[in-house]
C-alpha cells in the first residue's frame, strides 16, 4: 500500500499544473517512503523496498511486463512459452484486450508461479 501511494504521488507530482516547489516536496515525500537516511547521511532502501525491488522477483517483473506490454504477450515470453503464444496475443491484441487482464489477475493472485513458467498453452491457466 505504501509503495502504491509513493508511486502515485511521484507520478502525479510531475503534472503540468504543479509548481516546481510542490513537485520537489511530493518527490521528497515519496522518496522518504521508499528510502531512509542512515547516520552518515546516505540514502539506503528500506527493508520493504529491498523485498519488492529485488532482482530475483519474477512475479514483479512479469506483472510489470503484463501491465506495459501485456497485449503483445511479452510477459509470457518472460515466463517462457511457445512461439505461437505472443503471435496470438499480438494478432488479437491480447485476446480481445481481455486475456492479458486475466493473466494479470492470475499473476497477482497465484500462490506459485511455477505452473505458469514454460507453459506452452495460449491460456496460461491450462495445465502444462
Amino acid at each position: 500500500m505504501i509503495r502504491l501511494l509513493a508511486i502515485l504521488l511521484f507520478v502525479f507530482s510531475f503534472s503540468a499544473a504543479a509548481g516546481q516547489e510542490r513537485r520537489a516536496e511530493v518527490a521528497g515525500f515519496a522518496a522518504s517512503l521508499l528510502f531512509k537516511t542512515d547516520d552518515d547521511g546516505n540514502m539506503r532502501p528500506r527493508a520493504v523496498t529491498q523485498k519488492i525491488f529485488r532482482a530475483d522477483n519474477p512475479r514483479l517483473v512479469a506483472i510489470a511486463l503484463n501491465i506495459s506490454l501485456g497485449m503483445f504477450g511479452v510477459h509470457r515470453l518472460y515466463l517462457g512459452t511457445d512461439v505461437k503464444v505472443p503471435i496470438f496475443y499480438t494478432l488479437t491484441l491480447g485476446g480481445g484486450m481481455m486475456l492479458w487482464v486475466v493473466d494479470l489477475a492470475l499473476l497477482i493472485t497465484a500462490d506459485d508461479l511455477e505452473k505458469f513458467i514454460d507453459n506452452p498453452h495460449v491460456f496460461m491457466w491450462n495445465e502444462k
